[in-house]
């Protein structure tokens, strides 16, 4: 089969079209934290972790305080069915049941399922 040599340089000149990002010498580095998108039907709250409760037989529940000092407390069926994702180099897992002193700022997301909020994943956040 023969391809034209012009098809051959249009080929080569579209994977050439976007440089990809350098690093420049000399530069500070830059981190930049990619939080987990939502999902259709997600939604998701900033506030504290002050608890995880762990009853045998029952679901997990998380006990957040939000930033208007209220307390919620959101379930999910058991902690391995949550996500949980970390942006601190600092942190060490695994997540356990118990609580947490100090608490610890998260993002928590959570679907409406059967009527009820369940927790899908937990994020926990770098420290100011």
């Amino acid at each position: 089969m023969k391809v034209p040599i012009l098809l051959l340089v249009l080929l080569a000149q579209g994977e050439q079209g976007a440089a990809p990002p350098r690093v420049v010498p000399g530069a500070a580095p830059e981190v930049k934290t990619i939080y987990r998108e939502l999902k259709a039907g997600e939604q998701r709250v900033d506030a504290l972790l002050r608890r995880i409760e762990c009853p045998p037989g029952r679901p997990v529940s998380f006990v957040l305080q939000r930033k208007d000092k209220s307390v919620a407390k959101y379930a999910a069926p058991a902690l391995g069915s949550v996500e949980f994702i970390a942006h601190r180099p600092d942190f060490r897992g695994p997540v356990t049941c118990g609580g947490k002193t100090p608490p610890e700022r998260v993002y928590l997301t959570y679907k409406k399922v059967g009527g009820a909020y369940r927790v899908v994943a937990v994020e926990f956040l770098p420290r100011d």
